[in-house]
């Protein structure tokens, strides 16, 4: 069996839910991310698929068959990318696959001529926020929400390029 990464950016049937069920499996230990958040970020990947027309782009990680990784950017109004769907599966963690991907989504936006790349991101997730502020991206909004399973922390970030 073929155990080499790969990265695609070409969207495959069968791919929406297996972006669901990885962000459903490597946050629900995390608590405050159960089914909720699962069906959240089905909904908003079916959203892209529907809706983008174009406007965005998806990094799938792959270890053979199995989805290890994802990030993703979504154009939107006024040159702006919205970074979204960044996840990495626990066993794949420490080998830089996340900085990889969300550099990628990065360079996609410098070359859509995107103006700024903006994120949300939540407590409870005190290594992705690292990585984010180490490339660059500033908090601009940070206060308690009712989210997916209760009251959290929101915390909205913004790179300009």
């Amino acid at each position: 069996m073929n155990d080499e990464l790969t990265i695609r950016s070409e969207l495959r049937a069968g791919d929406l839910g297996r972006i669901a069920t990885l962000h459903g499996e490597t946050y629900d230990p995390i608590g405050g991310y159960g089914l909720r958040f699962e069906a959240y970020v089905g909904q908003t990947v079916a959203e892209f698929v529907l809706g983008s027309d174009g406007g965005g782009k998806v990094w799938l990680a792959e270890r053979g068959k199995r989805l290890v990784g994802c990030a993703a950017i979504v154009l939107r109004n006024n040159k702006v990318g919205q970074l979204r769907w960044v996840v990495v599966d626990p066993a794949e963690r420490g080998n830089g696959l996340g900085g990889r991907l969300v550099k990628s989504a990065l360079a996609y936006c410098r070359e859509s001529g995107c103006r700024s790349i903006i994120l949300e991101t939540t407590d409870g997730l005190p290594e992705s926020q690292a990585m984010y502020e180490k490339l660059g991206f500033k908090i601009f909004f940070d206060e308690i929400e009712e989210l997916w399973d209760g009251p959290r922390a929101l915390i909205k970030m913004e790179l300009d390029l």
